[in-house]
């Protein structure tokens, strides 16, 4: 399904549209490879695994815009520029230490750390909003055994 031509090509369209978001092809497409070399799956050599890897980061992205449009129409959730730094930095430390260093890392990425905190900056802070936004929803809820049984 998605050789290395294909991952080499600009390829973009619209796999699906959630209020007045979109979510492209190039960026699941780009997800799924990133995903799918960290759990070493090799997408010619798998191929129905990589499809299962690229439809969950498209399910995920459908459902994450859902929340995210809720979210930022709930005036009360702010998310601050401290808080988006040390999250980014935190997420680039960690794949810097499963890729080995912070060459390795922007090799794969083919972007300098400035360049990779630029492109994912926006992606963090609207998780954070929308993890702001769970909270909010769920804080005051407990389950009990009685009722998971």
């Amino acid at each position: 399904m998605f050789s290395q031509e294909q991952k080499n090509q600009l390829a973009d369209g619209v796999l699906a549209q959630v209020g007045g978001r979109v979510v492209l092809y190039s960026s699941v497409l780009e997800e799924a490879f990133f995903k799918a070399r960290f759990l070493e799956i090799n997408p010619e050599e798998n191929p129905a695994r990589f499809r299962s890897v690229f439809n969950d980061i498209l399910k995920s992205k459908i459902q994450n815009n859902v929340v995210l449009i809720s979210a930022k129409n709930d005036t009360t959730i702010e998310v601050s520029y401290d808080d988006i730094d040390k999250n980014l930095n935190e997420r680039i430390d960690y794949y810097v230490q499963q890729l080995g260093s912070v060459a390795a890392l922007e090799e794969e990425l083919g972007m300098n750390r400035g360049e990779i905190k630029a492109k994912f900056w926006k992606e963090v802070e609207e998780e954070l909003l929308i993890n702001s936004f769970k909270y909010r929803l769920f804080q005051g809820v407990s389950i009990s055994r009685d009722e998971v049984s």
